[in-house]
């Protein structure tokens, strides 16, 4: 980190946050939502942490980006996975496309990817960052709606495997991924519940054992959802 130092920290009940003194404002809010959402998601996804996370507040854009090992990742990157701890940009500072909000939020979507990642760390990306999103709210809902209207009306739904980009975040972005994923979780969530949720987080594959449907008849009955909730 050079001459950047994250020298001041807060700890609370589950995390220990490291910031510099230029974002001492925001840490209140940021450590509040963070033990605001850890019971609910932990209590929904049956999985607790074993010991305190870390998580790393960078002031400098480019600061995180160096730390998350990805110095030429897009500008709307805003927070990542380390080894054993969460990584995301100053909500005093937030990246372009979102707000302070947004960025409070990214710090929830990354330890819903630590907890996820607990049940099973070999899943889709878009079931992954669909899980994220949901549970994080941490996109913008008119951003959402805009994409799966401006799809359903140009007849340009992407399918699963479409979105399943494996470690390439950027083409998954380029597709709309988040967007799309966001409501694929959600019609989840919706038509079968969290008990499935959870069951197809632990065998991603098995579609007709989970969800009673082939592969191609989620797909259509997902684009029939969001058909009826977006159009």
């Amino acid at each position: 980190m050079d001459n950047y130092k994250l020298n001041l920290s807060k700890e609370t009940k589950q995390f220990i946050i490291y910031y510099a003194e230029t974002d001492k404002s925001c840490i209140e809010k940021v450590s509040y939502m963070l033990e605001d959402s850890y019971d609910r998601i932990t209590n929904r996804f049956n999985q607790k942490l074993e010991e305190k996370l870390v998580v790393e507040i960078y002031s400098e854009h480019t600061e995180l980006l160096n730390a998350l090992g990805f110095p030429n990742a897009p500008k709307w990157v805003r927070g990542g996975i380390g080894v054993g701890k969460i990584l995301i940009a100053s909500p005093l500072n937030p990246p372009y496309g979102t707000d302070f909000d947004g960025v409070i939020n990214t710090a929830v979507h990354e330890f819903v990817h630590i907890i996820v990642n607990k049940i099973n760390n070999n899943i889709p990306r878009w079931l992954n960052e669909g899980i994220a999103s949901y549970e994080a709210k941490d996109n913008n809902p008119e951003w959402i709606i805009k994409t799966i209207k401006n799809g359903l009306e140009n007849n340009n739904i992407p399918r699963f495997k479409d979105l399943d980009t494996g470690d390439d975040f950027e083409t998954f972005f380029n597709r709309d991924g988040y967007q799309y994923s966001y409501t694929i979780v959600e019609f989840i969530v919706t038509e079968f519940g969290y008990d499935k949720l959870k069951e197809f987080i632990q065998s991603p594959t098995m579609y007709l054992e989970v969800f009673g449907l082939t592969k191609n008849q989620l797909q259509e009955k997902w684009i029939t959802y969001i058909g009826e909730k977006y159009l």
